[in-house]
């Protein structure tokens, strides 16, 4: 079979885009709350997400920049704050999630926007300023260790920058925490944590379905 070979460069953005999100899948989606330091609370989900460590536990964002070359609300909010907590998408809050990704006018909240057509309310977070999603399974509170800008507009502003969070407290629901006999913790079950992820165009998946593959051991040599 003949692959076709592509360049980016002699791509348009919006064909960029689309492999990137079709090839780059499922993704993993970060529901993210931020708060601005006047206090307007933002939340918007993220599928250009990924952890990235365990020591310390490190989070990746990318984050967007308008056409007119601004930061969006959610960027301009952990640039100035240095705060914000990404809270897990499962299938029991993915239409909530979905509303939450409405553009609306500067100071308008996606929180009231959409708790006027779901259930969706917030609880405050342990460390941070921003708040966590009562309805969510879990969530993570996160402190920015670097804002790292990638490409550029025709504005002259970066086409977007990489947040790279540290992981500073975790809230998880108990059901969901399971631990062996030394008190460390085992793999949550994938059913009950319900993730929902990120595919091409306005696709999602569930996790069903799931395999499992050990890992291989390397051969043994005789010396």
């Amino acid at each position: 079979m003949e692959h076709e070979h592509i360049e980016p460069h002699t791509l348009s953005g919006i064909d960029v885009y689309r492999l990137m999100t079709d090839l780059v899948a499922p993704r993993p989606i970060a529901w993210v709350s931020t708060v601005s330091p006047d206090g307007a609370e933002n939340l918007a989900p993220f599928s250009y997400f990924q952890a990235m460590g365990s020591r310390p536990p490190t989070v990746v964002l990318g984050c967007g920049w308008t056409r007119a070359g601004a930061p969006k609300d959610t960027l301009r909010n952990i640039l100035d704050t240095r705060e914000f907590t990404i809270s897990h998408v499962s299938d029991a809050v993915a239409e909530a999630m979905n509303l939450t990704s409405v553009e609306l006018p500067m100071g308008e909240s996606e929180w009231d926007y959409a708790a006027g057509q779901v259930p969706l309310s917030s609880a405050a977070a342990q460390v941070v300023r921003p708040p966590r999603v009562a309805q969510a399974r879990a969530s993570m509170e996160c402190r920015m260790v670097h804002a790292i800008p990638v490409g550029k507009t025709k504005a002259g502003s970066p086409a977007s920058t990489i947040v790279v969070g540290e992981v500073v407290a975790f809230t998880v629901a108990p059901e969901l925490l399971r631990r062996d006999e030394s008190g460390h913790l085992l793999a949550m079950d994938p059913a009950a944590l319900g993730s929902v992820g990120r595919l091409g165009g306005i696709a999602y998946t569930r996790t069903e379905g799931v395999f499992e593959l050990p890992r291989p051991k390397p051969p043994t040599r005789q010396s």
